[in-house]
């Protein structure tokens, strides 16, 4: 029995060592909708106000970067996203153009900037709601960085060589049908980074619960992970896989069920 105990222990504990009770990953339900309703703080006034003060720090260099409206000492590097970058560059005469689709106010872009400076050319696309391309464009857009409201608008003035979703897609409420716009673009490479899968043979809908370290105050919000099959079959008619990867080695959990985020990135068949 106690031979039991001790090895059982210490696995427990490590894992409540990184579980919260309180915030992260809880429940199962139906709908999006469903979640929505039991959802509770989201402030966007705020959190955009947030990452305005936190983005102007790292523009100005009095930080060296954020994420979510948390300001750190060091770079969070995304190694994956960065050789992806450098790669497409080197395929297209050292330029580069690509959609972030849901990046803040460029809070990749700074991340990876003093890599790709070298580059003949940066173009990069951010596309956001409404009060986030208002403040971009206000505050941020300079001769690499614009703001779109959509894609359509985006498409119209740029030719981008990847589309980049990196911890957006899961948040969104259609995200199958933001795909389908993704797939028609033909746009040759799509990245999706930071996807959170389902180890089931369907969708898993979840709540975020979001400690104020990051925003200021609690908030929540509806949270999607994936099966893996589904997203895989929306993008391989057109689209090849050309690698998967692990995007953080750091573990997470749904309530007490550990998964890390994952990242693939995609090729348009010719």
């Amino acid at each position: 029995m106690f031979y039991l105990l001790k090895e059982l222990a210490p696995p427990i504990l490590h894992s409540l060592r990184w579980y919260s009770f309180k915030y992260g990953w809880k429940g199962r339900y139906k709908t999006y909708k469903e979640a929505k309703q039991k959802c509770k703080g989201y402030d966007e006034d705020h959190i955009l106000n947030r990452i305005i003060e936190t983005t102007y720090k790292v523009k100005n260099k009095e930080i060296a970067y954020e994420r979510d409206g948390i300001m750190y000492d060091t770079v969070h590097m995304n190694f994956p996203l960065l050789k992806t970058l450098l790669y497409i560059a080197s395929k297209n005469n050292n330029e580069l153009t690509l959609i972030d689709f849901g990046g803040s106010l460029g809070t990749t872009y700074y991340q990876n900037y003093p890599y790709l400076k070298h580059l003949k050319k940066i173009k990069w696309c951010i596309i956001e709601q409404p009060k986030f391309v208002e403040a971009g464009k206000k505050h941020f857009e300079n001769e690499h960085i614009r703001f779109y409201n959509n894609i359509q608008e985006c498409m119209a003035d740029n030719s981008p060589q990847l589309f980049l979703i990196c911890s957006v897609l899961q948040y969104i409420e259609k995200p199958y049908q933001l795909l389908d716009e993704v797939v028609n673009t033909k746009i040759p490479y799509i990245m999706l980074d930071y996807v959170g899968y389902n180890n089931r043979n369907s969708d898993r809908i979840t709540i975020q619960h979001v400690p104020p370290v990051f925003y200021g105050i609690k908030s929540s919000y509806p949270c999607y992970f994936f099966n893996r099959a589904k997203i895989q079959d929306k993008l391989c008619e057109h689209y090849e896989k050309e690698h998967d990867f692990i995007s953080t080695d750091e573990k997470f959990y749904i309530q007490f069920k550990p998964f890390k985020y994952e990242g693939t990135l995609w090729k348009l068949r010719s």
